[in-house]
């Protein structure tokens, strides 16, 4: 059985409410109207006129249009909204007084002005008892509060967006949209939270306008980082500019270049996705002596001593050295100390036993060693004299 509604809209970008028309077939979008609702007698503005919709899914009886609004209950409804502007200023007051964590955003009177409610913010749950009872001694009205959150915040104070219009939720956007960060990524749009978010605080609603476009042209061209086969040869993608359909291609020679969808021919079959080339595998680390003369340049292993003889080197009968000869071996096998000079400037030879010292020992017991020498040849020129 079809039914005929009339769409009913208390806020300018609010939900749309459903009544009959009863004895008022007549009216027409944009008359006000008086209704009854939950909370009671309330002016609205008509947005569907009768015949307009045919609703067959509702079961339960809709509530009938009282009468159309007159221009005492327009101006009766100007002066509410001033009253609610002072009960905001009074509640904000009181909830300081009672030190509620409570931000309070708005009030509002239905058009009998029997019953206000007081919209706010709060992270949580608010006894806010006490403040009933104050504001209702003044306003004498019943009053109701109704916790909303940031959006809905933004949605009742309303302002201006970054694109230099009004807010969507304010001016036109009845319902929230679900927005993610994956949005602005496909977007490529940078993750910033100044950025990305509106003011409230959330993430832009309009990231969903064009997502759905942005997602389609994105099927169309490779993913970043990815491979792809062109005529000029294999290259890496580097970035992608779905609105501009511009790829950006790094070639294996290292040239960076732009080319549009239609010039790859991605979608004919020109240019085709591949695998990407493998990646070089480091040389295992090797602990102990290389066998050979490139493990002795890989990092990580341990070289032979800086005194010991040079492997590719033959000695005068044509036998090749053992490398790093340890111990007494090395230590016999190492050259012997330059000459020392004394302070008085007579250079000496080294003494014998100097000779036998091992190759790796410490630069400090050498150190050691010398100043002793030097103190030697002073206490013997002084002797001398």
């Amino acid at each position: 059985m079809e039914t005929a509604v009339v769409g009913v809209r208390f806020q300018e970008a609010g939900k749309i409410y459903y009544f009959a028309p009863g004895d008022f077939a007549d009216l027409s979008a944009g008359e006000s109207v008086v209704v009854e609702t939950s909370r009671g007698i309330e002016l609205g503005r008509v947005v569907i006129a009768p015949g307009h919709v045919l609703n067959t899914e509702l079961t339960e009886p809709l509530k009938p249009i009282l009468r159309p609004a007159v221009p005492e209950d327009i101006d009766r409804a100007d002066q509410l909204k001033e009253r609610a502007q002072e009960a905001t200023r009074l509640a904000r007051a009181r909830a300081a007084a009672l030190a509620l964590p409570m931000k309070i955003v708005a009030a509002q009177y239905t058009l009998d002005g029997a019953r206000l409610t007081v919209f706010f913010t709060a992270e949580d749950r608010v006894d806010f008892r006490d403040l009933v009872r104050d504001l209702s001694q003044h306003v004498h009205a019943q009053v109701q509060l109704r916790q909303v959150g940031p959006r809905d915040q933004a949605k009742i104070i309303g302002g201006y967006g970054r694109c230099g219009r009004r807010l969507c939720c304010t001016s036109w956007l009845t319902a929230f949209p679900t927005i993610s960060i994956k949005m602005a990524k496909e977007q490529n749009l940078p993750l910033n939270p100044s950025k990305i978010s509106g003011q409230c605080g959330r993430l832009l609603c309009c990231l969903s306008y064009e997502n759905d476009v942005y997602k389609q042209l994105r099927m169309e061209l490779p993913k970043p980082e990815s491979w792809v086969s062109t005529p000029s040869g294999n290259a890496r993608v580097m970035a992608v500019n779905a609105i501009k359909q511009i790829i950006v291609l790094q070639m294996e020679n290292l040239q960076v270049i732009e080319v549009t969808a239609a010039e790859l021919g991605f979608s004919l079959g020109v240019a085709r996705p591949i695998a990407p080339p493998p990646r070089p595998i480091a040389a295992p680390e090797v602990h102990g002596r290389p066998s050979t003369l490139e493990d002795a340049a890989a990092p990580g292993t341990v070289h032979p001593a800086a005194n010991a003889p040079d492997s590719s080197s033959s000695n005068a009968n044509g036998r090749t050295p053992q490398r790093g000869l340890p111990g007494r071996a090395a230590a016999a096998a190492a050259p012997a100390p330059p000459a020392i000079e004394h302070d008085h400037g007579t250079p000496t030879p080294a003494a014998d036993g100097d000779a036998a010292e091992p190759a790796a020992a410490s630069a400090g017991e050498v150190a050691r060693k010398r100043r002793r020498r030097r103190r030697r040849g002073s206490g013997q020129a002084s002797g001398d004299g």
